[in-house]
């Protein structure tokens, strides 16, 4: 608290002067409105007018550099009156441009047949989602060799991890309420976050419209699998824009507990004070009821991929979640250099979880909740642009069976610089402190970045930073846990390098290698107790180091594209060799895409494979939602081959994809089999007035 009341003063003067200042440009205007005689395309992103998308190239950051082959046709975008926009770009963001060519963006998502954001993580290098095979349950995120705990979930630039497990779930978070994702490793990650070496976040989408708009969004899969989601934006006032939207998700699913009732509403107020200040209020609501079978017994199914045959673990253990996430955030330009910003964000999230196995007696209760205060300044002075900032936060879990009451505190200050003096040579440097509960940890890092020639860029940087153990690390307590010692904070060091390959519009290429050390990594292994069940145990092991080699390639030719991604993993605990995750993925896309009938339809037809090298894998544990390391037969190689269409008519996006069409039987967690053959359908249509 005492380095985060300076900076909290200085912003308060900031905002006073800005108060005046809206104030004085108030009196200076006329009365009445200016006209809105022009008719422009709004880009829903920011509200303002559609800008080229860019890609950035920061040390650190994982990046698409695939040329923009949408036009402004192909952009979520809607025709509306509007007057001189007040909107001030970068709300909720850590990166200063948008690469609205990522996989994680809206404009992609549009032309995919994704259903949640896991669908496409498959799509970014030194990425791998283990998904569970059934919709809304809790996969596994693991990106350049860290896994879910290590990697921030940010929205709008806030923390969204569970406080209790350090993770969340990526099912919860709509795809339209997501307009780009900041993608950030190494030095860039340790100014946003105090203990998450990499940071995906979710900016969600703002809108600028006089007209009411509405639109609607509606996937089926299989066995009753229907996502149903609706949005309403409009401005109620001046430089006041309403959005309210709400997602629904259920599904029978294919084996028995496996049912999902889930449930969102989002309702944002954004109010664009002038073009120095603009505020944002939301409400993210999130409720889910849950089957949790444990997997398919495989020494008493007689086939693990044929519903009728196989028995589940466990017919009767379910959960229910629901969790509140509320933020307030500003941001203003309070000084008179454009490119100084102020970010600030407060916000509070309350948890509750129910889990009740009928067969073992269980009756569990987790009760969390998290407050915090997020402030940053950035400014430039030639060559030089700075980021400072700090963070206060306080974690808290009451008392049930499995947690006693506890109460975290967190301190955080950091720092960022870059010294831009020429495209050849742009070196960075970041570092940083955190404290929790008193227990201090310094994180640093550096980086660098050379642009030879327009074809050729290349950059490297290395970071080093600790991770505290989560709530669930250090106090969970159950029969099926085992805990001999004090759990230590892990210590990350993270060196990587890479290329980047331009030949031209038509084919890019990027390449880049990285090593990861963890020193008394925190691991979850299975055990036998003593009773003769199943559990398992939380301790530091020595060292774990993982070596990795990503790559990616994008061709367009006429109305052909491709590209493709690898991801290259070798994971060593102790000196022992171990497969975490496949050690080799390979995954690619051909698309062929054209206007058609005198360019009244737009459509994009192509196919998609993906092949997994064989693993011990992670397995899921849905009493404390933790994933702990398989020691059981390898996880077999699979590879499998979809279809899709995306038909764009009007003002109405439309997705059929046959997936997985040689029905191949494979698992990326034991023992979920995955979805063989299967058709799915959707549509995303917007309405105005």
């Amino acid at each position: 608290m005492k380095f985060i009341l300076p900076l909290a003063l200085v912003i308060v003067v900031q905002l006073t002067a800005a108060t005046v200042l809206v104030a004085q440009e108030t009196d200076r205007k006329p009365a009445s409105p200016p006209s809105r005689t022009t008719t422009v395309r709004v880009d829903t992103a920011t509200g303002g007018p559609a800008v080229k998308p860019v890609n950035q190239s920061l040390p650190g950051t994982v990046l698409n550099t695939k040329p923009d082959t949408s036009s402004a046709v192909h952009a979520d975008s809607t025709v509306v009156d509007t007057v001189r926009s007040r909107s001030l770009r970068g709300m909720g963001q850590f990166t200063e441009e948008v690469d609205t060519l990522s996989a994680l963006s809206q404009r992609q998502f549009l032309w995919s047949d994704a259903k949640v954001p896991g669908d496409l993580i498959w799509k970014l290098p030194g990425f791998f989602y283990r998904d569970l095979g059934e919709a809304g349950k809790w996969g596994q995120l693991i990106a350049f060799g860290a896994d879910a705990r290590s990697i921030g979930i940010f929205m709008d630039g806030r923390p969204m991890n569970d406080p209790v497990t350090g993770t969340y779930n990526l099912s919860d978070l709509p795809l339209e309420a997501i307009d780009h994702t900041d993608i950030l490793t190494g030095p860039s990650s340790l100014s946003a976050s105090g203990g998450d070496g990499i940071l995906l976040n979710f900016v969600s989408r703002s809108f600028n419209s006089y007209r009411p708009m509405t639109k609607i969004r509606f996937v089926q899969d299989p066995l009753g699998t229907i996502l149903t989601d609706g949005l309403f934006t409009q401005n109620v006032a001046r430089g006041l824009n309403l959005t309210i939207g709400f997602q629904r998700t259920v599904t029978q699913g294919r084996y028995a507990n496996a049912s999902l009732d889930a449930w969102n509403v989002r309702t944002r107020l954004r109010y664009n004070v002038s073009d120095r200040l603009n505020l944002q209020l939301s409400d993210f609501y999130t409720k889910a009821g849950n089957g949790l079978n444990g997997g398919i017994d495989p020494l008493r199914s007689a086939s693990l991929f044929d519903p009728a045959s196989a028995v589940e673990d466990n017919p009767s253990s379910h959960d229910n979640r629901s969790r509140r996430d509320v933020t307030f955030s500003v941001i203003g330009r309070f000084f008179a250099d454009s490119s100084s910003t102020t970010h600030a964000s407060f916000y509070y999230s309350t948890l509750e979880r129910e889990y009740w196995n009928l067969l073992q007696t269980i009756d569990d209760s987790t009760h969390a909740s998290f407050w915090g205060v997020r402030l940053r300044q950035e400014f430039s002075v030639d060559p030089l642009r700075v980021k400072i900032g700090g963070t206060i936060e306080r974690r808290q879990c009451e008392l049930t069976r499995t947690l006693p009451s506890k109460i975290e505190t967190e301190h955080s200050l950091f720092a960022q610089a870059e010294f831009h003096m020429g495209k050849l040579f742009v070196p960075s440097v970041a570092g940083g402190i955190t404290s929790i509960n008193g227990e201090n940890s310094t994180r640093s890092g550096i980086g660098v970045q050379s642009t030879i020639t327009d074809w050729l860029t290349l950059m490297a940087d290395a970071s080093w930073y600790d991770r505290f153990p989560t709530l669930q690390e250090r106090y969970w307590r159950d029969t099926i846990v085992v805990r001999e010692k004090e759990i230590r904070r892990e210590q990350h060091a993270m060196i990587q390098g890479g290329i980047k390959l331009s030949a031209g519009p038509n084919l890019q290429l990027e390449l880049s290698g990285f090593q990861r050390t963890i020193d008394q990594a925190i691991v979850f292994q299975p055990l036998v107790l003593q009773s003769g069940s199943s559990g398992f145990s939380i301790s530091n092991i020595n060292r774990m180091k993982v070596l990795g080699l990503n790559g990616r390639i994008d061709f367009f030719w006429s109305h052909i594209e491709a590209f493709g991604v690898m991801t290259l993993q070798r994971t060593t605990q102790d000196g022992l060799l171990t497969t975490l995750m496949p050690d080799l993925i390979l995954s690619g896309e051909l698309c062929y895409r054209d206007l058609f009938f005198k360019e009244k339809l737009e459509a994009k037809f192509g196919a998609r494979s993906r092949f997994l090298n064989r693993q011990q894998g992670m397995q899921f544990d849905p009493q404390s939602l933790s994933y702990f390391q398989s020691h059981s037969d390898l996880l077999l190689r699979s590879t499998t081959f979809d279809l899709f269409m995306i038909l764009k008519i009007g003002d109405a996006h439309i997705s059929l994809s046959w997936n997985n069409i040689l029905n191949a039987g494979y698992l990326v967690s034991p023992v979920y089999p995955m979805p063989g053959r299967n058709i799915r359908l959707g549509v995303n249509w917007v309405f105005m007035d």
